[in-house]
């Protein structure tokens, strides 16, 4: 049956069903100048034509009060931005991030021929995912996927604090791969020498990886090395907090004292242990840690690395594999869990478990001397 205005509100109808039960309406015109009809209810349930009449109030108040006309907002909701324009804000903005140029290449390289030029505002978690098995189906390693996964994330994150779009990121849908990070490659005491014979006549990579190796300090730690943390007197090296930990000191071999204080006669307390030299000489700025590395992998990789995959992180001899050596070293020599830990300055002691080892003879001695 066809609706029936109402005789005394304006706007307002009412519709009899087949049922004899009764259908309330009312009607407005949006800023577009298109009528719209909304039900408000069935009399079997409760509902008069008064309900009618109070909704249409209160819609007729909001789009008298609104702030912008409601065509603006469903333009606003409509409006394509792509991956792209919002990639080339973040990048623009975020030039502190973390090797930000490599980042953008990668970026470029890999994630904008897939999802480049989708529209961020309809972009689904299923075409994030597929761009995942995409990766892997290439023969990226887990760790590489991750990383692609949490750029992209990091760029609609921006896009939405920014206001420049309003969803709910569909990364968060989407599971990182599982990742086996314990580096199985460590050291041996030849090893150690022979690489060291093999930088003597670079000072830097050579003193680098002689701290490395006589405290176990992570390479930003030791690329944030001054002068002033270097206590002779004492004997003993300072690092600055790293990861949340305070600083904390360890002594200095005697074999590293030497090194360090033929190094450091000429430098005041506050500059730089691994001060930059390219562009130019400045002992106030310390080495990146990719400029530090490109001076000792190159050796690493012709002494260790022959053969092995670029990305295989698990036997792949790094600057870091110079720090979990030196923690087996300390097991070797007998130290135990606790001593380990706070030489290696790790939160937790689950941490320092990795690098515990105990020989087949240690074990021995004790079952010998049960009874």
């Amino acid at each position: 049956m066809a609706r029936i205005k109402s005789k005394s509100n304006v706007g307002v109808y009412k519709e009899v069903l087949v049922s004899g039960d009764i259908s309330y309406y009312y009607t407005y015109k949006d800023t577009d100048g298109k009528k719209c009809w909304v039900k408000i209810g069935l009399k079997s349930n409760g509902y008069s034509e008064r309900d009618a009449v109070v909704q249409r109030r209160k819609t007729m108040t909001e789009l008298e009060n609104a702030q912008e006309p409601i065509y603006v907002k469903k333009n606003k909701r409509q409006k394509v931005v792509t991956l792209n324009q919002l990639a080339h804000y973040y990048f623009d903005e975020k030039r502190e991030i973390k090797n930000h140029r490599d980042a953008y290449l990668k970026y470029t390289n890999q994630i904008a021929p897939i999802l480049g030029f989708d529209n961020i505002q309809t972009l689904k978690s299923e075409k994030i995912q597929k761009f995942k098995q995409i990766l892997l189906e290439r023969g990226y390693k887990p760790a590489s996927v991750n990383y692609y996964l949490a750029l992209l994330k990091a760029i609609i994150n921006y896009g939405i604090y920014t206001d420049r779009i309003t969803i709910i990121n569909p990364c968060c849908k989407v599971r990182l791969l599982a990742i086996n990070n314990q580096r199985k490659r460590i050291l041996t005491e030849e090893e150690i020498e022979s690489l060291l014979k093999r930088l003597s006549h670079q000072t830097k990579a050579y003193l680098f990886v002689l701290i490395a190796i006589f405290t176990g300090a992570r390479p930003k730690a030791i690329l944030n090395l001054q002068c002033k943390n270097i206590d002779f007197s004492f004997n003993t090296i300072t690092f600055i907090a790293m990861k949340k930990r305070p600083p904390y000191s360890v002594v200095l071999h005697q074999r590293l004292a030497i090194a360090l204080h033929k190094w450091c006669k000429d430098l005041r307390p506050e500059e730089f242990i691994f001060f930059r030299e390219n562009p130019s000489l400045n002992k106030s700025v310390h080495l990146s840690y990719l400029g530090i590395k490109k001076f000792i992998q190159p050796s690493m990789d012709i002494l260790f690395n022959k053969g092995l995959p670029a990305n295989d992180r698990i036997n792949k001899v790094t600057l870091y594999t110079l720090r979990h050596s030196f923690g087996s070293l300390l097991s070797k020599r007998g130290a135990n869990a606790f001593v380990i830990k706070e030489l290696m300055n790790h939160s937790k002691i689950d941490m320092t478990d990795r690098y515990v080892k105990v020989s087949s003879q240690e074990t021995k001695k004790y079952i010998d001397a049960i009874l």
